[in-house]
């Protein structure tokens, strides 16, 4: 793994640990549970493919997705995705 890989492991590592905190926590939401159980599996297949050395592939076409994106959202799994973020993301106007 490289540095940047490295980084966003360990961060995901973190992230990890504080959602199987919350879901352990006993006065948590049960309408958050399904949610915070949907973002860790996402974190535990990218742990996974970080392992692995797929990280940063479309799991559709197995194209590289772009760094900036996977440095925003490192849990993104295809390039769809990508193409899916331009409908929320909004140029500043000046």
């Amino acid at each position: 793994m490289d540095s940047k890989v490295e980084t966003l492991y360990s961060e995901l590592r973190k992230t990890r640990q504080e959602l199987i905190d919350k879901l352990n926590d006993k006065n948590g939401s049960p309408l958050v549970r399904p949610f915070i159980q949907e973002e860790l599996a996402d974190i535990e297949d990218t742990l996974n493919k970080m392992e692995l050395g797929m990280f940063g592939k479309c799991e559709i076409s197995g194209e590289f997705i772009p760094e900036e994106l996977l440095s925003m959202i490192p849990t993104i799994k295809t390039m769809e995705d990508c193409n899916k973020m331009d409908r929320f993301y909004r140029k500043a106007i000046y």
